[in-house]
């Protein structure tokens, strides 16, 4: 079963990767476009506000305190994979952002309802792919999903909570093209980018009876 898991996340890894290239090669922008707009004109304005408040929910600040909550909650094992992983596909997205030739959107199509002062909306690396939102929420409720298959709930209020999160994690990505922060392909590339680190941070483990890591643990 691990070793399955393993080349999953090697298979989104390489449709990251072959994702990349056509975005850099501007293959999407069209379909970008068409599906930003469609989207905008298919769904109400009302939803302005709640998914403003997904996007604040969705910041590199309040991500990276629930960030540290699953790291101090996993098992040690499964600790340092998990930093390791989240530090390396952010990493990759700072490079995305600076490398590869996505435009931001345009500004005149923003939807965002700005709610309080975030500091990492200030960070702007000059490019739009892919988006951090999305990368962020796959990898942290790919995290809370296997915390919680793993708990000691019954099987009811697992699946329950699973579909919750999953619906949580579609919501979010949906409201970045909504608001008009990110194109389509920057959410799926975020997502593909978290979803592959997610998984090999999950079928990694950390050998605790080193006693440098058991001293670091």
């Amino acid at each position: 079963m691990k070793h399955n898991w393993v080349w999953v996340a090697v298979t989104l890894g390489i449709l990251f990767l072959l994702l990349t290239i056509t975005v850099h090669l501007r293959v999407w922008q069209t379909f970008d476009w068409e599906s930003l707009t469609a989207l905008q004109a298919g769904l109400p304005r009302a939803l302005d506000l709640p998914f403003s408040v997904l996007s604040l929910v969705g910041s590199a600040e309040v991500t990276g305190l629930t960030f540290l909550v699953i790291v101090f909650w996993a098992r040690p094992a499964r600790r340092v994979p998990f930093i390791l992983a989240f530090g390396v596909a952010t990493l990759i997205e700072l490079i995305g952002k600076t490398l590869v030739n996505q435009p931001l959107t345009p500004h005149y199509l923003l939807r965002y309802v700005s709610l309080m002062p975030i500091l990492s909306a200030g960070v702007h690396p000059g490019f739009s792919y892919p988006s951090g939102h999305a990368l962020r929420a796959t990898f942290i409720v790919i995290g809370l999903i296997e915390m919680l298959a793993v708990s000691r709930l019954r099987r009811a209020p697992k699946i329950a909570l699973g579909a919750l999160l999953l619906s949580f994690e579609a919501v979010m990505l949906v409201s970045r093209v909504y608001l008009a922060e990110h194109w389509l392909t920057d959410v799926i590339g975020g997502a593909l980018l978290g979803a592959a680190f997610g998984l090999l941070a999950l079928v990694c483990k950390i050998n605790l009876r080193a006693p440098f890591l058991r001293q670091l643990l």
